[in-house]
């Protein structure tokens, strides 16, 4: 009996050596890994990260300063972690010290196959499929559901010992624009009930999928509709325009009065040459079509003169 068990080992044994060695090699190329790489383990990724520009989830306007935005981490928000287009798992958050932090300690477990010093891999905010269509002219809504972000770090220590990860520090940066639009007709301010907003240029982006690690964008006009009138008579919107050069954004409005309104914006190229800005646009004029209703109620019967 323990001869023929001796015998099963021995058979064994080549088997085990070739898993080894394969989990010592790339599995895109076959080139030998460092001998701290591990097949199919999971991992414990800690980085240090920061927010650039104008901010990439939790975003708040400036006190006294109506042109520019800031932003902050919250617990709550979820890090997705890439590595060549494959999941690998998510990371939580814990903001750093300060009332409206810019910085935070990210944390969680990565499952991959191999990681070794050098790896580059991509964090999200907060998945991969990115819709920009819904909202409602709110910052606290884009906040929670429009703002889109992306880091790409290298992994700096791999620590076989205790299965740990840790990368340089990532700094997360937007990947579309906050607008703020405000619509005015003869010198006043009109509240839309809703609006939609194209681009002539057809690059404005309604949502983005990835898969295989490839980005896969859905291309059309956005639609915002008001829950109430802000006091300020001022609508944040969330835009994505994959366009560079100069381009112009018609609207298309309906009045809090159940009229018609257009208007038309151009729109710089250097606003868009880089997603993560914050554009105000406060005074829209707007006409009225000849097909548009009169402003008020238009009955059961309206009449088109």
């Amino acid at each position: 009996m323990k001869t023929r068990t001796l015998l099963r080992l021995a058979a064994l044994l080549p088997i085990v050596l070739t898993i080894l060695a394969a989990c010592q090699k790339d599995l895109d190329t076959g080139a030998l890994r460092d001998p701290a790489d591990v097949c199919d383990s999971v991992w414990t990724l800690t980085l240090d990260a920061t927010k650039a520009e104008i901010g990439t989830k939790a975003l708040y306007q400036n006190t006294g300063d109506p042109g520019s935005l800031s932003a902050y981490w919250r617990n709550s928000e979820i890090v997705t972690v890439y590595k060549d287009g494959s999941f690998l798992g998510t990371l939580s958050v814990v903001p750093k010290d300060g009332e409206r932090p810019n910085a935070a300690t990210l944390s969680g477990t990565i499952t991959v196959s191999g990681i070794a010093q050098g790896d580059a891999l991509t964090l999200m905010i907060p998945r991969e499929n990115w819709d920009y269509t819904g909202q409602n002219g709110t910052l606290d809504t884009i906040q929670d559901s429009f703002d889109y972000a992306t880091a790409t770090i290298t992994v700096r220590t791999v620590n076989t010992a205790d299965h740990t990860v840790t990368a340089a520090g990532a700094i997360f940066r937007n990947q579309q624009s906050i607008y703020r639009f405000g619509f005015k007709s003869g010198g006043n301010y009109i509240d839309p009930k809703d609006f939609t907003v194209t681009a002539s240029g057809g690059k404005l982006v309604q949502g983005l999928s990835l898969e295989n690690n490839v980005w896969t964008p859905a291309y059309g006009g956005i639609t915002v509709s008001a829950t109430s009138a802000p006091a300020d008579h001022l609508f944040y919107v969330s835009l994505r325009n994959e366009q560079t050069a100069e381009d112009s954004y018609s609207f298309l409005i309906t009045g809090s009065d159940h009229a018609l309104y257009t208007a038309v914006k151009a729109i710089p190229a250097d606003v868009l040459d880089a997603p993560g800005k914050f554009i105000n646009a406060r005074e829209i004029e707007v006409s009225q079509p000849d097909f548009s209703p009169e402003s008020g109620s238009l009955g059961e019967n309206p009449v088109i003169y």
